[in-house]
């Protein structure tokens, strides 16, 4: 009889637990493969979208992280990592990958 109980009890137990409420895996603020932090918090500059208005890459000013990834006569640019269709068009036009900060892949292209 009071293994009927405690199993009844437990049972109980369970089905309370599975109703409570899940915490996400992923919070709404925290940057995923589809959401990235904007360029200047990865530590980047960013001047204006690269190539045209509107678009996802960056074209970069000079800042401390780039400093030593520039190249005389080559502009900077950075693509969010996840936007693999604009980092292989740019690569497609001679850009060439540099570096990374955070969600951001750094190309070099010739200016």
């Amino acid at each position: 009889m009071i293994y009927k109980s405690i199993f009844a009890t437990s049972i109980a137990l369970l089905l309370l637990q599975a109703c409570q409420p899940i915490e996400p895996a992923v919070k709404a603020d925290e940057p995923t493969t589809f959401y990235y932090t904007e360029a200047n918090l990865s530590g980047l500059r960013p001047v204006r979208p690269y190539p045209n208005a509107g678009d996802v890459c960056e074209l970069l000013g000079e800042s401390k992280n780039t400093a030593v990834l520039r190249i005389d006569d080559a502009d900077l640019i950075a693509c969010p990592k996840h936007e693999k269709g604009a980092i292989a068009d740019r690569k497609r036009e001679g850009a060439r990958v540099v570096g990374n900060a955070k969600h951001w892949v750094i190309l070099s292209v010739q200016s």
